[in-house]
């Protein structure tokens, strides 16, 4: 009997820290650019109590690609974290959250900077 309940609590507490078993929390999806071709959108998860995760993707048909990903906390979730922008082929994204620039092209030519000004 001692050996089963040994074996019991070590399985239940492998289990416990294997990182499969946690999953975020998904809360919902925005979109910011629609086009014919391809839809530029992004989505909150929550991590933990005051934590998020933000990742942006480039959906084209079935299809979709992850640009950019990054954490923020309670405080910044609750407020207007970004200044979306599109002109012609280019989406620019303010946001506070970053130290640097960061630009990449989409597969179907879009160009997406997203900036701390």
């Amino acid at each position: 009997m001692k050996k089963i309940s040994h074996f019991l609590i070590l399985s239940f507490l492998f289990l416990q820290s294997c990182s499969f078993l946690e999953q975020n929390r998904f809360i919902e999806t925005k979109v910011i650019s629609n086009s014919l071709n391809e839809q530029i959108i992004y989505k909150y998860y929550q991590t933990g109590l005051n934590d998020y995760k933000v990742d942006f993707y480039s959906v084209s048909e079935s299809d979709s690609v992850k640009l950019f990903e990054h954490f923020v906390n309670d405080a910044l979730f609750s407020t207007n974290t970004y200044r979306i922008s599109e002109h012609e082929n280019e989406i620019t994204i303010r946001t506070k959250l970053f130290a640097k620039e960061k630009k990449l092209i989409t597969r179907n030519g879009k160009s997406i900077i997203m900036t701390n000004r």
